[in-house]
């Protein structure tokens, strides 16, 4: 698996586009991320879901049990699984301001429909609908 699709999780969230993965690279984001959760700047980073065996740091310091499961049944992505969707794909509204946890499904259906690899050309955009964008009606797609 390539490091761009070791960056896309199993549940179909991208970590490239993800603030804590981009604070790696981004001194000042660190320093905005360690600041509003009360952290040392150095533990504002995350490698990405996979590289990190699902212990982000957004998860709490817990195992993240989407990727535990999807890791013992072998898969690389949840759509993979005959119990797709399930109820760890669920979004909340609680966090979905700072975690694009209801993207999650349609993520991975551009992912099964398109590939990986168009996912990954596409992810930034998908993102900036999800947080920029408007619906004006019900079953319109996303205005930026």
């Amino acid at each position: 698996m390539s490091r761009k699709m070791e960056l896309i999780a199993p549940c179909g969230l991208f970590c490239g586009v993800c603030p804590w993965y981009r604070a790696g690279r981004d001194k000042t984001l660190a320093k905005q991320l360690a600041a509003r959760l009360g952290l040392p700047v150095e533990a504002a980073h995350c490698s990405g879901c996979r590289a990190v065996k699902g212990l982000a740091p957004v998860m709490g310091g817990q195992v993240c049990e989407t990727y535990e499961c999807a890791t013992r049944r072998r898969f690389d992505f949840c759509y993979q699984c005959d119990e797709f969707p399930c109820p760890k794909l669920a979004p909340c509204a609680d966090r979905a301001a700072e975690i694009a946890h209801n993207t999650k499904i349609y993520n991975l259906l551009v992912i099964q429909q398109k590939g990986p690899e168009s996912f990954i050309r596409e992810a930034s955009m998908l993102r900036r609908r999800y947080f920029e964008g408007r619906k004006a009606r019900p079953g319109e797609e996303p205005q930026l």
